[in-house]
């Protein structure tokens, strides 16, 4: 009996563990959201808006901005209670009753407030009492106008006191957030305005506002004087005219004191506020970031991939629905563009912006815009967004509230409104007709590698409607965040989280000082099982609302925190070990102490700028042509590919020189190392400063012991038949004088890129590849290329293009970028590797007396791309030639993947005898034309009478458009992947390898294969950037340069410039190798922009 008893009660615990593992899965496969209804929660706050003749969209322009929500615990229960601002209704107070019950409590917490346009609310402790006050911004078309503090008396009622405290600030408001920024223990408030302005108003007028603007209009700063608040905004260096639309807090460059960034609508520009910590701020988003969103609005501030460094989220009014983008969205003409920039703001695209946050020089923060990257680049009229770990696995996800009560851009319907009569006395009939259309939310999972994936029907938050401001909180204590937005129309929507029934928490409160209780303004840095996080606490996140003051980590499946340090705003730290998970830890400010401050260790960085410390201050300049007049969809510019560069000892005194070329109608530059630096020489070269200089070679072309000089000829201003086109050959002296030589080359008119050399037929002299670009003012039409076997003799310097011969495919062959001779194969001669635009990764197979195209059978056959650069070496150590591509990245406009390429079709598409290009991409499954009909028409007008509207176009594939007949003839190129990448040979066959994500930041226009840090493995360094798209098409600008770390088994580890000191971040068209005083340095050629000089500071193992 004793061992059935014991054989059952094994049995029935297995089964218990079993049941329970399987539960737990089953957990983990259900939505982790719910959304709860008013019955359930008792809140049916709703912020409906009624349209009159004097108040409607015609007469009111900012009618659908909708209002905010804070969540906090008004009266210390340890419950989260929920403020909501109404626009024509009252606000409301909800109070936590527990169980996700509310009760609304505000006609008897005299919180509901008057006939004022409530916008945005935030939270704060504002009197020090220890009990959270309420402060309400109010805007709208009537006064009165001052913003509401309602003090918390402790007893669940508050006494309305903003002109008491100095706080009734009257400048149109939309939030305002409150922080220390003087450090001086208390906490003072900035308050954003947005001026009512014309949407029409140019940039001659905000340039004129910013450095004119009156007090009522510009954003403000009041500093704690304790009892009031007294306004500081021009002794604080913040005078400013912006639309603003949010005001967010955080420490950007780690410095310990908070900075401000201001998300600015319209062509006003944006504010990077950072901190001096002596009571001023320095306005530096244009040293800080390299673009931001163009109608900027809400704003978060958060560590989203867990670098310890603060990243921005802003959002704009992008829509990812081909339909809604073409019928709706506000296109980007290029007048407006340029004005802004020229008028000195910014470089300013309609989309969202997620500025990664790079590290700092000096005191300035530096940011990559990955929002492309990241896949959340595009979320339609957005409002709010929030950083928030919403599945409690380590990573902070991303939620933005979306919507617009009417479709104000809708082009057709705005269109019409410029022919009606008696349009002031028919407003509110015209507003009713604007169209409507109810759109959901977007909740994106962070994936953990800078990227994310939309997860609305995963987790279960679908909700399709008018949101507006939204904040996250954890409203039943389980240990994970609730989301709770307000909808304009509808009832408030409360999603319920679950996530904290399969990953685990902990939730960290805290006890501040005297005039800071809540601790506003705190670092908290965790870490468990390897991942480490950082969240700072500022309570103004988001559009118009505000979170609880406390900490919520998730840690996954993790059993205990390793350790937390926390850093208050004064300084003081407190750090605790091994602290169990699934638990609210409180944190008391008299237990933290002054820490001993260490100073910062000086590492010595891998690379370091050196240019003005060897005296080269060459700047290279970008001749004025506008490749799109004659081009009208072309994708990018095609006339400012270089400079390009090249090195060599050019005058035998075992010096290195470089030479770098210039663009048409400006002089290259060939400069002589000498012991104090380089020096600048005169040659015959700069005569030619007419031509568009590329590609250039120095090598030995006639064997007499000196480096004679290929120039190749390109760029898109010449007509495709001009002489401007040919490549030129100069003979060196001996001594680096060179002599232009007329009869070297043969007749070569084609707009090159690259030429490199080999000795392909092993006769004893070099040969030459040249890249064939473009054929100018015909993008995409290929372009020739050419192989140029080397026939000189003693007396005579000459050149055969035998392409038809030994290689008739280079005909035609594409946009070639690049090329590589190399023996890929290890048959002892030497093939030939191009790249380039639209193209695949070609492969021609030396036969000996001619080449073949071996592209298809190496398995390279499905490689297209906007391929750039390559790289020769042997990076997994196993004695073949590997390669590094560059392509454009995945931080770009355009997209692939596995089944949907992106495509370019040339054609007569109307028939006026010349040819047209047609971008396509792929949405929801469907190919359309990529641009919109404004811009297609521009090229070809029938559009506009065939598609008479823009809801037919935008409902209009590209067959619609085009017919499919006109297609089939066209010339048509696709790209299968945008990805640069590492291609691994195996015996003579390839392998694709995408290069880490933070290679893929933006275009790799050149790589350099070195063992940077000696330890006996290829390294890689790349540098790009693509400054030259056209305006619709936000400019590839991420990339700062990356060190590609090598193990010697072809895997690859990217270091950011923070950790090495290698910052090339401009528009960088080539990179060449040098010995500079028996030093490795790198130079760095960028278009329109001074060339850099990088020094490499070799460590042996």
């Amino acid at each position: 009996m004793v061992s059935i008893k014991k054989y059952t009660r094994s049995f029935f615990v297995l089964i218990l563990i079993f049941g329970a593992c399987a539960k737990k899965k089953a957990l983990e496969k259900e939505p982790i959201f719910s959304k709860l209804v008013p019955k359930q929660t008792g809140i049916n706050f709703s912020n409906d808006l009624i349209e009159t003749d004097s108040l409607n969209y015609l007469t009111y322009a900012y009618m659908y901005m909708g209002g905010g929500v804070a969540a906090a615990d008004f009266n210390n229960d340890g419950l989260h209670d929920l403020f909501f601002t109404g626009n024509m209704v009252e606000n409301k107070l909800y109070l936590n009753k527990g169980n996700l019950t509310f009760e609304d409590i505000s006609k008897t917490a005299k919180v509901h407030g008057d006939s004022r346009w409530f916008t945005g609310v935030t939270v704060a402790d504002v009197n020090g009492d220890g009990f959270l006050d309420i402060y309400c911004s109010v805007g709208g078309k009537y006064n009165p106008k001052e913003n509401l503090l309602y003090i918390n008396n402790g007893d669940l009622t508050f006494e309305e006191k903003a002109k008491e405290y100095g706080l009734d600030d009257a400048g149109n408001s939309v939030q305002a957030t409150f922080f220390d920024y003087d450090l001086d223990g208390d906490l003072d408030v900035y308050v954003a305005n947005y001026p009512p302005t014309p949407f029409n108003a140019p940039n001659s007028f905000y340039r004129f506002k910013s450095k004119t603007s009156t007090d009522i209009e510009s954003d403000h700063l009041y500093r704690n004087d304790g009892n009031v608040f007294t306004k500081v905004t021009d002794e604080a260096g913040l005078r400013s005219y912006g639309l603003s639309l949010s005001a967010t807090v955080g420490d950007l460059n780690n410095d310990g004191f908070p900075d401000i960034y201001v998300s600015n609508d319209f062509s006003s520009p944006d504010y990077m506020y950072i901190n001096n910590g002596d009571g001023t701020f320095k306005e530096q988003l244009k040293e800080a970031t390299n673009q931001v969103s163009f109608y900027g609005m809400g704003v978060d501030i958060a560590d989203y991939n867990n670098d310890g460094l603060l990243d921005i989220f802003q959002v704009d009014m992008d829509s990812p629905d081909n339909r809604r983008a073409k019928a709706n969205m506000a296109s980007m003409n290029p007048q407006l563009f340029w004005s802004t920039v020229n008028s000195g703001f910014h470089y300013q695209y309609m989309h969202n912006s997620l500025q990664l946050n790079t590290g700092k020089l000096n005191s300035t923060p530096s940011f990559s815009n990955v929002s492309r990257l990241s896949n959340t680049s595009s979320t339609d009229w957005s409002w709010g967004p929030l950083f928030a770990d919403l599945d409690n696995d380590g990573w902070k996800d991303l939620f933005i509230s979306n919507g617009t009560r009417r479709e104000v851009n809708n082009r057709d319907y705005f269109k019409k409104l410029q022919n009606v009569k008696n349009f002031k006395e028919r407003t509110l009939e015209l507003t009713k007709k604007i169209p409507s259309e109810k759109v959901d939310n977007f909740v994106f999972k962070n994936n953990g590698d800078l990227t994310f994936k939309k997860a609305n029907k995963e987790w279960g938050i679908e909700y399709k409607g008018f949101s507006n401001g939204a904040a996250y909180v954890d409203l039943d204590n389980d240990g994970d965040l609730e989301i709770v937005i307000n909808n304009i129309d509808d009832t408030a929507s409360i999603f319920e989280n679950k996530s904290s029934k399969t990953n685990n928490f902990i939730k960290i409160k805290l006890k501040g000082t005297k005039n800071n209780q809540f601790g506003l303004g705190s670092k908290i840095e965790i870490a468990s099982d390897n991942m480490r996080q950082t969240q700072e606490l500022t309570l103004s996140r988001g559009f118009q609302s505000s979170v609880a003051p406390e900490y919520n980590f998730g840690v996954g499946k993790s059993q205990k925190i390793d350790s937390l340090k926390i850093t208050w705003s004064d300084g003081k730290q407190q750090v605790l070990k091994n602290i169990k998970v699934n638990q609210l830890l409180t944190l008391n400010h008299k237990e933290a102490s002054e820490l001993e401050k260490v100073a910062e260790k000086n590492t010595e960085m891998l690379f370091s700028e050196v240019s003005s410390t060897i005296g080269l201050l060459h700047e290279h300049e970008e001749n004025l042509h506008d490749d799109f007049k004659e081009e009208v969809l072309l994708p990018h510019r095609t006339s400012m590919y270089g400079p390009y560069l090249s090195v060599g000892d050019v005058n035998n005194d075992t010096l290195e020189d470089f030479y770098i070329s210039g663009s048409a109608n400006y002089k290259s530059g060939l400069y002589l190392q000498t012991k104090d630096g380089f020096q600048r020489k005169n040659n015959s070269i700069e005569d030619d400063f007419k031509y568009e200089d590329m590609g250039s070679l120095m090598f030995d072309a006639d064997n007499d012991g000196d480096l004679d000089m290929y120039v190749v000829s390109g760029g898109n201003e010449f007509e495709p038949t001009s002489e401007m086109l040919q490549d030129r050959f100069y003979e060196n002296d001996g001594n680096g004088n060179f002599n232009k030589v007329f009869t070297a080359l043969p007749k070569m008119i084609s707009s090159g890129s690259r030429v490199v050399q080999a000795d392909y037929d092993n006769d004893g002299d070099i040969d030459l590849f040249v890249c064939g670009r473009l054929t100018p003012k015909n993008y995409p039409a290929p372009a020739d290329s050419y192989i140029l076997e080397n026939r000189s003799t003693k007396n005579s310097i000459r050149f055969v293009d035998v392409t038809d011969t030994v290689c008739p495919d280079l005909k035609n062959l594409g946009l070639a970028t690049d090329a590589s001779w190399a023996d890929y194969d290890n048959d002892g001669k030497l093939d030939l590797i191009i790249v380039g635009e639209w193209m695949p990764i070609k492969v021609f197979k030396n036969k000996g007396d001619k080449f073949v195209d071996a592209t298809n059978i190496v398995g390279l056959e499905n490689t297209n791309g906007w391929w750039f650069s390559m790289a020769k070496g042997d990076f997994d150590n196993d004695g073949d030639t590997d390669f590094i591509v560059g392509n454009l990245g995945l931080n770009y406009k355009y997209k692939t993947n596995e089944s949907e390429t992106f495509d370019i079709y040339f054609n007569d598409f109307d028939k006026n005898n010349k040819n047209d290009i047609v971008l396509s991409y792929y949405n929801d499954g469907k190919k359309y034309p990529l641009r919109g009909r404004q811009c297609s028409s521009e090229q070809i007008p029938a559009i506009k009478s065939k598609f008479k509207n823009y809801e037919s176009y935008s409902n209009a594939t590209l067959v619609d458009v085009y017919t499919e007949e006109d297609l089939e003839k066209s010339l048509h190129y696709q790209v299968n992947t945008f990805a640069s990448t590492y291609v691994e040979n195996k015996n003579g066959k390839f392998i694709l390898h995408k290069l880490p994500n933070l290679a893929q930041f933006s275009s790799i226009n050149q790589i350099i294969p070195y063992d940077v840090n000696k330890d006996g493995n290829l390294d890689v360094v790349i540098g790009g950037n693509l400054f030259g798209s056209e305006v619709e098409t936000p400019r590839n600008d991420a990339g700062n340069g990356l060190l590609l770390q090598g193990d010697g088994k072809g895997n690859f580890t990217a270091i950011p410039y923070h950790e090495n000191g290698l910052l090339i971040n401009k528009d960088v068209k080539d990179m060449a190798l040098i010995t500079v005083k028996d030093k490795k340095m790198i130079l760095v050629a960028n278009n329109d922009d001074f060339m850099q000089v990088i020094s490499i500071h070799e460590k042996d193992n």
